[in-house]
């Protein structure tokens, strides 16, 4: 938001200095992000009235003008052609300065005397760019009828204004105009507002021009007000100026007063020509299947039937709360306006506005609520500049407000507010300083009622009182001081371990990403994922992104496996990535969703997953390993790091031909029977689907069962003050036995004995067999009680591939 200062003068009293009212605004929520000073530089600009012009000899461009300054008379060589004989129009003398338009030499640009084609030019004739006013460079900016002859344009139209640069956050919708700005600063600082009286009204006649609203929830109030007698033409150079430095440009009256109006009220409007508006009324109903309406861009859109349209007799006039229509838009030759000034839903509009990448002004505002209370305040207001700029005068008023929405009554424990915000401060207190911001306050004891102003629809809550008290009082006067009871700070259990199982994964070789929750339900078709699938009952977005981000996920796997194919697509083939987040899955009785605020709202169930996907090559043993290809093995090294990393004892695996993985190369991970999730290679036509290389791994397990108790404290093993006795076996089996089975024979044969059991090597080829494979297992023994010899390492041997044999019909390689 643009603020030219002298204009907020007009509303309240400022302090002395434009860096005192920069900081009070800041302070008190609406933020400063700079001070422009946009028509700084220019000097020696006067107002002169063109007496001549004559088409220079040598030239089709170029004229000879002669101007006067009321006592001096002056001959200026211009090559613009939109004014005449008799315009008033700013003349740049020699010894003018103009702002200069070049950032690498911001010097003001200085006006001398040249010679063109013989004849000596008096300095230039300005446009408004060149003035620094605005942006049109057409022709020269023609003045006012009635601009001072001879007067200096800079204290004229005070061109040394400075401009403030707002950051509003988006409950500062009311921030959004010169009013809002005003009423805070007098709530801040005391300063006397000076709001317009409220102009009179034109009844609203019976036989006014008809409104008729179908949906009273999605257009609370529509107030249509007729001015008759306007004529087109330029606006003031006062107003246009204002415009220009506020950001806008200006284009002529009947448009500018209601871009000047909703600067000002906060209220947007919108000028119908009455003469093109089809039949006797306008309809404000819901878009019809197919229609189309081309906006005042002169760009015909397709409509949706959630948009919300003002229509006449032809069809869609206007586009609800975002841009009017190019069918009845005001021109040159329109004599009546109908000025419409309404109230809309915002989350529609702002649906609308993200459906058609359509924001403008009128929609930033309405997105943020404008009160039903400001329609027909700034609805007179608008159209009292309009004839004041325009002529005419207005007839006619129809205000349809079939439902009023009534303000909220909340209820403040001022000793409540004060805990919380650690203030000392009385009910009286609080009182005054709700009152400052046009707060009713009705005390009552220990509690009060406080009834908002109507400018203030964010104001819902008692939360919201409390933000308001401490705004106003000031956050610079709130002591530092930490809370005197409880905990400060801090992380869970929990957090702490899931932050120690990113730090393991991302020191063992994997990048940890973080992918928007988005998917799309095409996603859950080409993962293949079966009918009854609770994935495949996604929560879809009201307002998506885009058509591939329209619901959410409920699987990581979408998410990761793009971001592998994108890294392999721009030639980086070796990726090993995992995210920690949340899904949104359908609530079941054994995992309901989070509570709902509103009643009848189902909110989804949102666990926490930690998902993993690779392709290429991996070396997660060393950085400085050899690289060889990914395989599940490495997938599920990750998920035995993590296991290892919050010291559960391990999770156990079995085989599975779950979808999306590839059959016989996929394991079920599982805690105390109990399933967590799935790892394996991907079956390859889900790897096509994502634009996959064939081998590539992923997998995703339940994180919350893993770090429920966080981290768990180190079992206690008593050192042995002997030595251990170390025994490497290598155990052949059929290559279709899981490796969980084959450890756990393994385990089984060791006996108690046992302290330690890492796989350190896989083996396929001619010397194990066909279809068979071999895995090195390293044990460690421990007996505090003897030393171990070589005859318990034989002992140990046999019964070990006793138990293969038994269990996982294998034998020890020899």
């Amino acid at each position: 938001m643009r603020v030219p200062v002298s204009w907020l003068a007009d509303h309240v009293e400022l302090p002395p200095t434009v860096d005192e009212l920069a900081e009070v605004l800041t302070l008190g929520g609406l933020k400063v992000e700079g001070v422009e000073h946009p028509t700084a530089g220019v000097r020696g600009v006067v107002v002169a009235e063109v007496r001549s012009v004559r088409r220079m000899e040598g030239s089709d461009k170029l004229s000879f003008v002669e101007v006067t300054t009321g006592d001096r008379d002056y001959g200026i060589v211009c090559g613009a052609s939109n004014f005449a004989p008799g315009d008033r129009v700013p003349a740049a003398l020699p010894g003018a300065t103009l702002p200069s338009r070049d950032p690498a030499s911001p010097e003001p640009v200085r006006i001398g005397a040249k010679t063109l084609f013989g004849t000596t030019s008096n300095g230039m004739l300005a446009s408004a760019r060149e003035l620094g006013v605005g942006d049109d460079h057409r022709g020269i900016w023609v003045l006012d009828g009635d601009a001072p002859l001879g007067a200096d344009l800079a204290e004229w139209l005070g061109l040394d204004d400075a401009v403030l640069d707002l950051e509003l956050t988006p409950d500062r919708g009311y921030a959004l105009s010169m009013w809002g700005i005003a009423r805070d600063l007098h709530a801040l600082t005391g300063a006397a507002l000076r709001l317009p009286a409220e102009p009179h009204a034109a009844p609203a006649l019976p036989d006014g021009f008809g409104v008729e609203l179908t949906d009273p929830r999605r257009s609370p109030r529509f107030v249509l007000t007729t001015v008759e007698g306007v004529a087109w033409g330029p606006s003031p150079a006062w107003l246009q100026r204002r415009l220009a430095a506020a950001g806008m440009r200006p284009i002529a009256n009947l448009v500018d007063a209601t871009n000047y109006g909703m600067l000002e009220t906060g209220q947007p409007t919108h000028a119908y020509d009455a003469a093109r508006v089809a039949g006797d009324r306008l309809v404000v109903r819901d878009a019809r299947p197919g229609e189309t309406l081309v906006t005042l861009d002169d760009v015909e859109r397709r409509l949706d039937p959630d948009d919300v349209v003002i229509a006449d007799a032809e069809g869609a006039a206007g586009l609800a709360g975002v841009m009017g229509g190019a069918r009845t838009e005001v021109g040159a030759t329109t004599t009546t306006v109908l000025l419409e000034g309404a109230s809309w839903d915002a989350p529609s509009v702002n649906r609308t506005a993200r459906r058609h990448g359509l924001r403008s002004e009128a929609s930033a505002r309405f997105e943020k609520v404008v009160p039903d209370a400001l329609c027909a305040e700034a609805s007179d207001h608008i159209a009292a500049l309009l004839v004041r700029i325009a002529g005419g005068r207005a007839t006619a008023r129809t205000d349809h407000h079939p439902a009023p929405r009534p303000r909220p009554t909340i209820t403040l424990r001022p000793a409540r507010a004060a805990r919380r915000l650690g203030l000392d401060l009385s009910a009286a207190r609080q009182a005054e300083l709700l009152e400052a911001i046009g707060c009713a306050v009705d005390a009552d004891g220990g509690a009060a009622a406080v009834r908002p102003p109507a400018y203030r629809p964010d104001l819902q809550i008692e939360e919201d009182l409390y933000e308001e008290i401490a705004r106003v009082h000031g956050y610079d006067l709130i002591p530092e001081t930490l809370p005197s009871t409880g905990q400060v700070g801090g992380r869970t259990p929990q957090d702490t371990a899931r932050r120690a199982v990113r730090t393991a994964l991302a020191g063992a070789g994997w990048t940890e990403v973080l992918v928007f929750p988005f998917i799309a339900t095409e996603d859950l078709s080409a993962l293949g994922l079966a009918g009854d699938d609770r994935r495949r009952r996604p929560v879809a977005l009201l307002n998506p992104l885009s058509k591939e981000e329209a619901v959410l996920r409920t699987t990581l796997l979408p998410g990761l496996l793009r971001t592998v194919a994108k890294n392999v697509n721009r030639q980086t083939p070796d990726v090993a990535v995992f995210e920690v987040g949340h899904v949104f899955l359908p609530p079941t009785a054994e995992e309901p969703g989070a509570d709902s605020r509103q009643e009848g709202a189902v909110l989804p169930a949102e666990p926490t997953f930690l998902g993993l996907a690779a392709a290429g090559a991996f070396a997660p043993e060393r950085w400085d390993a050899p690289a060889r290809a990914v395989d599940l093995g490495d997938v599920l090294g990750a998920v035995d790091l993590v296991a290892r990393t919050v010291r559960l004892p391990g999770l156990a695996v079995e085989p599975t031909d779950q979808r999306p993985f590839h059959p016989g190369r996929a394991a079920r991970l599982l805690l105390d029977g109990v399933a967590l999730g799935t790892v394996g290679e991907l079956h390859p036509k889900v790897a096509a689907a994502f634009g996959l290389p064939p081998r590539t791994l992923a997998g995703e397990l339940r994180l919350d069962p893993l770090v429920a108790e966080g981290i768990r404290p180190p079992a206690p093993v008593p050192p042995s003050a002997l030595p251990s006795l170390r025994i490497d076996v290598a155990v052949v089996v059929d290559a279709a036995v899981p490796a969980a089975r084959v450890e756990a024979a393994v385990r089984a044969g060791a006996g108690d004995r046992l302290t330690e059991l890492r796989l350190f090597d896989v083996y396929t080829g001619p010397s194990v067999g066909e279809g068979r494979r071999s895995l090195a297992y390293r044990l460690r023994l421990d007996d505090p009680r003897r030393q171990l010899t070589d005859d318990d390492a034989h002992t140990v041997i046999e019964a070990v591939a006793t138990a293969v044999a038994a269990q996982v019909d294998g034998t020890l390689r020899r």
